[in-house]
């Protein structure tokens, strides 16, 4: 060292050097007398710190007695991260301590301040920036003491190349949570997805130079402390394009930002061109940075301030929003009551039921055909009369909701109970009361099961479909009724759904089967069967479909039992032509069936996997059926069979609204008479003129005619006298199935 400038230096005076990383230091001073060595271990620097990042040493000989100074390291990380080296008097070394002190104090006080006001905030609203703000602050405050060395007044034994280690990783933490602060703070579409990509590498490329500059193991220290301050470059460069694009595209908060990082970006700036010797070598650049790092954790404090306001401004916006949107998608437009939606929001949350509750559930009788008949403006009127007169009976404590077209809950519960007998009333008084709309006079009707339960344990759902059961009795007794529910009830629903169980494995185990009905013309000769499903139940017996309506009408199961019926009527059918017996086969089917021309191809394509001629096929849909699709795609799948060559059979014809004229629209080229004509043919001349005009009518447009239900010689001579062409019934033999095809010998 040149010891010349030491001249004014008395006895005892200070020898400042920078804190950096080695194993060991010795100091030797020359001097008239002889050589003063003071020697120290990297873990024996307790006493020799001093603030900013400094070790002292003190020098018993005066400056003017100096010959020489030398100073010596081992394991030294690398001279150039030497900034200075400083000859101090003990009045110079108090103003650089108090120096330093006035800075750590107002800086402490503003982060820790900032730190705890923040935390507060996180106890209130947690976002991703705010908690990156607050490690931010924590790794900003530690850094703060551990870099001057005011945490050396509380841990000394961190004195020297510990600090020096720990600095390295507190300062990667600082930046990356400072960046990840960055971009979670900024609206999300002012930065490109890309930038913050980008920031987020660099972020992570500071995290593990930082590793690497304190622990000089992987890397040589200088080459550690290169890649951070290329790290620390490639951040800095990432947070200004990002502040500049928010600031273009309008970012509220980037301003807030700015103000409060900008002293640090150009602080940090400085100190990287220091690092790179661009700059002197002194303490101002850190004394700068710790001051911007304070007027930043102030402003950013105030940045978090007005970015919580705008989220809750927006928060309340929102909640505004959702419970508009809540109400709409709860609330009937047409009643203003609540809707399906809002009654299985009722279902799913517990309700207060205290003093127990009644629920009601409500059908409007005649809906459909108010709307045939008159429109469904019509229709509309009539509901909304019935929800004037269910609200007004069920008071304002009552929750109404309309859950279908024309059905309504009403939930009564605590005093609200005491309007059930209004409601009952107001349900009895409205059954036949006129309604003039537009011209046409409506009728209100309505139907009506009521649960009810003082046991607050009950589920809602539970009462509701107690509630459910009760109006389907109503609805059986007539219109206009009101049921309560019973056990009863419960019983047949319980059968109902048993039996449904029991269909399932039924179907699954072989216990349905078709019996077979012969179709024969007059003189006997058989020409086709008819195939007829039965189910042979392990408890109940041989049942007919009438003894399991409610299976044939479940959704689930009614497409599998028709497949099972296609497929075996088909095999059947395709056995007795391979026997030589070219015979037709009639298979019931049902609306569902026949929906489109699609529907109609994938049953001619069964047909062709069977080996069959489409004429080997007879489909029977009954009357009331086709009536109600005439237009539709009923219509289009039965027009594609017939063309194809598939007989088409109008079934029970005479039972339903068809009138003889209306046969004419019918795509069908057979007409099946309903037994109940057939029964009395031979007493009743009525019976005998219906069927008659039905055969001639029928022949007249070309259509075959088939008699349903012929027990007896005498209807069948009448018949043959009429020139019915063919017939079925007990007369030409019971229904019942063909014998097992035998299997060939192995």
């Amino acid at each position: 060292m040149d010891t010349t400038r030491l001249a004014g230096m008395p006895a005892s005076w200070n020898l400042i050097v920078d804190n950096t990383r080695f194993s060991a230091i010795e100091i030797r001073v020359v001097h008239r007398d002889g050589v003063s060595v003071l020697r120290r271990g990297q873990f024996a620097l307790q006493h020799n710190w001093t603030l900013g990042n400094n070790l002292r040493f003190v020098v018993p000989v005066a400056g003017r007695d100096v010959t020489a100074l030398q100073i010596g390291y081992r394991n030294l990380d690398s001279p150039a991260l030497l900034r200075t080296i400083k000859a101090m008097d003990d009045a110079s070394h108090q103003s650089h301590v108090l120096r330093w002190s006035v800075q750590v104090a107002l800086v402490m006080g503003m982060l820790f301040s900032a730190f705890v006001y923040n935390m507060f905030l996180l106890t209130w609203l947690r976002t991703g920036f705010q908690r990156w703000y607050v490690v931010w602050l924590a790794g900003s405050l530690a850094y703060l003491l551990v870099w001057t060395g005011s945490i050396l007044n509380i841990f000394p034994f961190l004195a020297g190349p510990a600090s020096v280690r720990t600095s390295y990783l507190l300062l990667g933490l600082i930046v990356v949570s400072g960046a990840a602060f960055f971009f979670s703070l900024i609206e999300k579409d002012k930065i490109p997805p890309w930038l913050v990509e980008f920031g987020q590498i660099a972020g992570m490329a500071v995290a593990v130079s930082a590793v690497l500059a304190a622990f000089d193991v992987v890397f040589p220290a200088a080459l550690g402390d290169l890649l951070l301050n290329l790290a620390l470059v490639a951040v800095t460069l990432s947070l200004a394009a990002g502040a500049a694009l928010a600031a273009i595209n309008g970012s509220r908060a980037i301003w807030y930002y700015l103000a409060g990082w900008l002293p640090a970006l150009a602080v940090l700036v400085l100190r990287l061109f220091r690092n790179f010797g661009l700059l002197p070598q002194d303490d101002l650049v850190d004394l700068a940075g710790f001051s911007a790092i304070g007027w930043e954790s102030l402003l950013l404090s105030l940045a978090i301030a007005d970015r919580f306001r705008q989220l809750r401004r927006d928060a309340d916006a929102a909640d505004a929003e959702r419970e508009t949107l809540f109400r709409v998608a709860t609330t009937d437009p047409l009643t203003g009551l609540g809707n399906r939606a809002l009654f299985q929001n009722m279902l799913d949350q517990p309700l207060a039921r205290q003093g127990g509750i009644d629920v009601i559930a409500i059908d409007i009788d005649f809906l459909k055909q108010t709307n045939d008949m008159a429109g469904h403006d019509a229709g509309d009127a009539l509901i909304v009369a019935v929800a004037e007169r269910l609200t007004a009976a069920a008071g304002p404590e009552a929750s109404i909701a309309r859950v279908g077209g024309d059905e309504f809950v009403i939930l009564l519960t605590g005093e609200a109970r005491d309007r059930l007998p209004a409601v009952r009333q107001m349900i009895a008084l409205s059954s036949g009361v006129p309604l003039r709309h537009s011209g046409h006079n409506l009728t209100i009707s309505i139907c009506a099961g009521h649960s009810s339960s003082d046991d607050s344990n009950v589920s809602l759902s539970r009462i509701f479909k107690q509630a459910d059961l009760a109006l389907y009795r109503a609805k059986a007794a007539g219109r206009g009724c009101w049921r309560s529910y019973d056990a009863s009830m419960a019983d047949a629903a319980e059968a109902r759904t048993r039996l449904l169980s029991e269909a399932r494995v039924g179907l699954a185990t072989g216990q349905f089967l078709l019996h077979y009905l012969k179709v024969v013309e007059l003189d006997g000769t058989l020409v086709g069967h008819e195939a007829l499903l039965r189910w042979q139940h392990p408890r109940l017996g041989l049942l007919s479909p009438g003894d399991f309506a409610d299976v044939l009408r479940e959704s689930t199961m009614l497409p599998t039992l028709q497949a099972f019926v296609l497929q075996s009527a088909l095999e059947q059918a395709a056995r007795l032509r391979a026997e030589g017996e070219e015979l037709t086969m009639s298979i019931n089917f049902v609306g569902s069936q026949l929906q489109g021309t699609a529907a109609a191809v994938a049953v001619l394509d069964e047909l062709a996997r069977h080996r069959l001629p489409p004429q080997a096929l007879v489909v029977e849909v009954t009357e009331a059926v086709v009536m109600g699709g005439l237009g539709g795609a009923l219509i289009e799948a039965l027009e594609c069979l017939r063309d194809a060559g598939v007989g088409v059979a109008l079934d029970d014809f005479g039972t339903g609204h068809a009138s003889l004229i209306q046969l004419r629209d019918v795509p069908a080229n057979i007409v099946k008479i309903d037994r109940s004509f057939i029964a009395r043919l031979a007493e009743s001349a009525g019976n005998q003129q219906v069927v008659r005009a039905t055969i001639d009518l029928a022949h007249s447009m070309g259509k075959q005619v088939v008699a349903e239900g012929v027990e007896t010689e005498s209807q069948a001579t009448v018949l043959g006298r009429m020139g019915c062409d063919l017939a079925q019934g007990f007369l030409y033999g019971q229904p019942k199935p063909f014998p097992e095809p035998r299997q060939a010998a192995a």
